[in-house]
């Protein structure tokens, strides 16, 4: 019996092992290049489509409306890397949502937005890195 258990015990951790999926035929996730993007998110469908390939990317943004939360879009986006990082874009006529494939490492994202730039500092690391950047209300 011990035996057994020892053996389930040695099947369960190469199931959770990150290369069980490989073993088991799942292809690999893919690695998109750094400064790669996807820039969206007006409507469910576009939304969903975007949550679906978001694990991807490393800095995932959102533009809005401070107090309202409306999203906003054409929103004219720099990212400069700091310390050594790398700097991507320009990305124009993003949003709501921008996502980005980014090497880690600290960035300071600009965007601009009805002549308005707002500035953010970013730390990227494994996993993704979330940030919102706001602007005050438009008149209709």
């Amino acid at each position: 019996m011990d035996h057994l258990v020892r053996h389930l015990l040695l099947a369960a951790m190469v199931l959770a092992s990150p290369c069980a999926d490989a073993a088991a035929g799942a292809p690999p996730r893919p690695v998109l290049v750094p400064g790669s993007h996807a820039c969206g998110g007006i409507g469910d469908e576009e939304r969903a489509a975007m949550d679906l390939s978001r694990d991807l990317y490393d800095l995932r943004l959102s533009f809005a409306e401070s107090g309202t939360g409306a999203y906003v879009t054409g929103v004219f986006v720099m990212i400069d890397g700091v310390g050594g990082a790398p700097s991507f874009g320009p990305f124009p006529d993003c949003g709501p949502l921008l996502h980005v494939a980014l090497p880690p490492g600290n960035y300071r994202v600009q965007a601009r937005y009805a002549g308005i730039t707002r500035a953010q500092m970013f730390r990227v690391r494994r996993g993704p890195t979330l940030g919102a950047l706001y602007w005050p209300a438009q008149p209709d």
